[in-house]
């Protein structure tokens, strides 16, 4: 769990480092870098499990490994909530003013397309769906780091 927390120290204070440098992330961008750390974290946690029981069965390496990414998964979710709450405060109100612009040149009603954006575009929204996406990208990755720990690392370990 320790390796969970690390990760999500290390992304934090990244997308924090980018946002003082004025290169903040857009969109998915960064989800490279939660790639790299979710599939550390995941192989990290299976690596333990085998290490404290050469006998660990994949359910095990499995489980073990999609807790240590679902924390990584809540720990970034608040961060990524508080971020835009009080850090990154007006980057929210800044791109529903650019999708507003966007869709009054194409004629439709500038009210109708702002309540719709100001409902979908918040903080909360945004945290939400990030935890969920990591979440279901950590199942995929648990699975197959938990299989890839089951069958070849366990070998090594011997």
């Amino acid at each position: 769990m320790r390796v969970a927390f690390f990760a999500a120290l290390c992304v934090m204070v990244l997308r924090y480092g980018l946002y003082a440098m004025d290169r903040a992330p857009e969109g998915t961008s960064f989800m490279l870098v939660h790639l790299l750390a979710l599939v550390l974290v995941i192989f990290f946690s299976g690596s333990a499990a085998l290490r404290n029981d050469r006998e660990s069965g994949f359910p095990l390496l499995v489980r073990d490994g999609f807790k240590a990414a679902a924390i990584y998964s809540l720990l970034y979710a608040v961060f990524i909530w508080a971020f835009f709450r009080r850090i990154d405060a007006t980057h929210f109100p800044e791109r529903i003013g650019q999708l507003v612009s966007l869709a009054k040149a194409e004629g439709q009603p500038e009210e109708l397309v702002r309540e719709r954006l100001e409902l979908f575009f918040t903080p909360t929204n945004y945290a939400t769906m990030t935890f969920f996406a990591l979440l279901a990208f950590s199942a995929l990755l648990a699975l197959l780091l938990g299989l890839f720990h089951h069958r070849w690392l366990r070998h090594l370990r011997r």
